[in-house]
């Protein structure tokens, strides 16, 4: 039922409910039951199923990529290829932000998304029908109460109901399944930094790890069966005139000499290389090359010239298998996904935060946003809380801006001039607050009635002086 004239009646009356002129209030325990199923939804419903296997692959992948990163690519390879300089600083700058996703990722999923409050609805109680209720309607209704067919009770300004989670929800601006819960009023903070600590993380991944991705993906075409990828620097080659004429013939190849460097080094049995011809310095000439694994050189006096490796000038390398290269490629393809994936999301729910705005409200035409409170800075405080260093960490707002209950509009010091003087001063803050901005008819003072005429007036008014 609401209280404004014109407006349709609420369902009728249940057992578990009590009339308060306008709105119709669950009693305590019924609320609580209702309620309980915020954040995670109940585990028989087929689209929790769904966002629990969502979820797990969002896990997953951020596992993924932390073990590949600090085991694999941390671990084996950068020492690998003799640039064991770079993990403490690579590890330091990638597990920081990292760790952070991974923070906010917790935060975000196991954090109350903003259930409707018991202040709320004791402060609905306690007004009863002066408070305007209205219908929900897919506009901006500043400063109304709605009605939620769903929960059967009224709800502040902003707040939505979720489908999936079956409940009201405080300012929400969506239901994620990649964290299996709603993100509103409480956890939105949450979720913008882990959007934004996710995707630094895989590009900062991207950016450390690029050289190597693309050598791995190179050597995965030059395995031989039997034959594991070495990797290290390119081994240092003697000239020699003549030709290699004992061992086993590990490859024949048009190639340059540069390319025989290269997948000599790379192969541990390779002695060495020759093909046919003089070596006039150009390195960068297609020749017809013959890897070998065994040294001995025969000089025939036909035009030859043969490389030797010299493996006391290599660098340190270490041994990678064949699957510390695949993990490493999956690594990649990976951190690429995930910083394709949210890039766009970043760029759509970080513009909308800056202008105190949910992808819901963002439909909204009837007006402009009365919430919008006039700079970038106010805005995102409306989510993050005063600015501070709070801002970059996953926890609680220090200093919030707002109850989630009732928020600053645009034009409220001019509306609410003088509407302070109608408030009782003994009352709690916040419901101060939200008698202004909901605008709470005062409860008329009645007028006592005149005593009877009579013997019984006279003993009436000499009783009450």
């Amino acid at each position: 039922r609401a209280s404004t004239r014109g407006l349709p009646p609420a369902p009728a009356r249940s057992s578990t409910r009590f009339e308060l002129g306008c709105a119709r209030v669950p009693r305590r325990g019924a609320v609580g039951a209702r309620q309980a199923h915020a954040g995670p939804m109940r585990s028989g419903n087929a689209l929790f199923r769904a966002s629990q296997a969502t979820m797990t692959v969002s896990i997953s992948v951020f596992l993924y990529e932390g073990f590949a990163y600090n085991i694999i690519y941390l671990g084996r390879i950068l020492p690998a290829v003799g640039k064991g300089a770079f993990v403490l600083p690579f590890a330091i700058v990638f597990n920081l932000i990292w760790g952070l996703a991974i923070w906010s990722y917790v935060r975000a999923h196991f954090a109350d998304p903003g259930r409707v409050t018991d202040e709320w609805r004791d402060f609905v109680r306690a007004v009863g029908d002066a408070l305007p209720v209205v219908p929900a309607r897919p506009e901006w209704q500043p400063g109304k109460a709605t009605w939620c067919k769903k929960c059967d009770l009224p709800r502040p300004e902003r707040a939505h109901h979720c489908l999936l989670c079956e409940v009201c929800v405080l300012r929400m601006d969506h239901h994620c399944p990649w964290i299996n819960n709603c993100v509103g009023f409480k956890n939105h903070k949450f979720f913008l930094l882990l959007g934004t600590y996710a995707c630094l993380a895989s590009f900062v991944a991207i950016g450390t790890s690029l050289p190597e991705l693309v050598h791995c993906a190179g050597a995965l075409t030059r395995i031989r069966d039997g034959v594991v990828w070495e990797a290290g620097g390119i081994a240092s080659f003697d000239s020699h005139t003549g030709y290699i004429s004992n061992g086993g013939k590990l490859l024949e190849a048009n190639m340059t000499i540069a390319d025989a460097r290269l997948r000599c080094s790379n192969i541990p049995s390779c002695k060495g290389f020759t093909f046919p011809g003089v070596y006039d310095g150009d390195d960068n000439k297609i020749r017809d090359i013959y890897l070998k694994n065994h040294w001995d050189v025969y000089d025939d006096g036909h035009p030859w010239v043969s490389f030797k490796k010299s493996s006391s000038h290599m660098a340190p390398i270490s041994r990678l298998e064949v699957t510390d290269i695949l993990v490493f490629l999956i690594f990649g393809i990976l951190a690429l996904f995930v910083a394709v994936l949210l890039t766009p999301m970043l760029a759509t729910h970080l513009p909308l935060a800056t202008r105190n705005l949910t992808t819901i409200e963002d439909n909204y035409e009837n007006m402009p946003n009365p919430f919008d409170q006039g700079s970038t800075i106010a805005n995102l405080a409306q989510v993050m809380g005063a600015p501070g260093v709070d801002w970059v960490v996953p926890i609680d707002p220090w200093r919030p801006q707002c109850d989630g209950v009732s928020f600053a509009r645009t034009d409220e010091q001019r509306e609410l001039n003088g509407l302070s003087e109608r408030i009782d001063s003994d009352e709690a803050e916040p419901r101060m607050i939200w008698k202004m901005r909901y605008r709470v008819r005062a409860h008329p003072k009645v007028a006592p009635e005149d005593p009877p005429d009579g013997w019984l007036g006279s003993v009436s008014r000499w009783w009450t002086g």
